[in-house]
């Protein structure tokens, strides 16, 4: 468990100078967001890690972590109910697309997927598995969509500048590179730092391109959708090379 709280304090450090330096306004209720942006991430990262340290909180039985995904998916819920005040002005939680940019947004979110499946079918390779696909169709696009692309954007939204030179959307990059972090940056039992730069880039240009499809759509509905599909016909393409 100490593992994993210092990982996550690791990756929540390296974007917070990031988020600091992009704020609109340095005042009470920006610093607010900071810090509920940190410890939701926080307790989110601790959350879903729980049942593998926990076995009383593990009801299904897989060799996915399905409990920690559901777990995520409340907590994610939670946050919104609890925290949507902060970032009413970029609320994501709809269905309600915004149709000026509606095939911008579907022919991103199709490139994703194909481009997982090619990425996905030359560099992976594993077992036929029900379970694998079953998972990677479901759980993980709606667990981190959520938190990403609909908690912690929608208080970044709020709290930095919509645009800055040659990064362009802050909030969009610093989301990205957090979601690249949590899968490539990690600590093995000694708290010894491994990072995958290749698993960084791949996850974080994902990240980012998920984050630009719900900023334009206003909702979370496609991230969800090219995540889940990306996921599955990416693993699909694993065990049928």
């Amino acid at each position: 468990m100490n593992r994993i709280v210092f990982e996550s304090l690791l990756q929540l450090l390296i974007v917070v100078p990031l988020i600091l330096l992009s704020l609109k306004k340095y005042n009470k209720e920006n610093y607010q967001r900071i810090v509920v942006f940190g410890v939701i991430f926080l307790s989110y990262q601790l959350l879903i890690n729980l049942p593998n340290f926990i076995d009383t909180l593990k009801f299904i039985n897989g060799n996915w972590n399905w409990d920690g995904k559901i777990f995520g998916i409340l907590f994610g819920i939670f946050c919104y109910f609890l925290f949507r005040k902060l970032f009413k002005d970029y609320d994501y939680f709809t269905l309600k697309q915004d149709k000026s940019n509606f095939k911008k947004v579907s022919i991103v979110s199709l490139i994703v997927i194909v481009l997982a499946t090619i990425i996905w079918f030359f560099f992976g390779e594993s077992e036929f598995n029900i379970e694998s696909l079953a998972f990677q169709l479901t759980l993980p696009g709606i667990d981190e969509e959520i938190m990403y692309r609909g908690i912690l954007l929608g208080l970044l939204m709020s709290g930095l500048k919509d645009k800055q030179k040659i990064i362009g959307n802050p909030s969009v990059l610093i989301t990205s590179i957090l979601f690249g972090l949590i899968h490539a940056l990690k600590l093995d039992k000694n708290l010894t730092p491994n990072f995958n730069i290749i698993y960084f880039l791949q996850t974080g240009l994902a990240g980012y391109a998920w984050g630009w499809i719900t900023v334009k759509s206003r909702s979370i509905l496609f991230a969800i959708l090219s995540h889940n599909f990306s996921n599955f016909f990416g693993t699909l393409a694993t065990m049928i090379k």
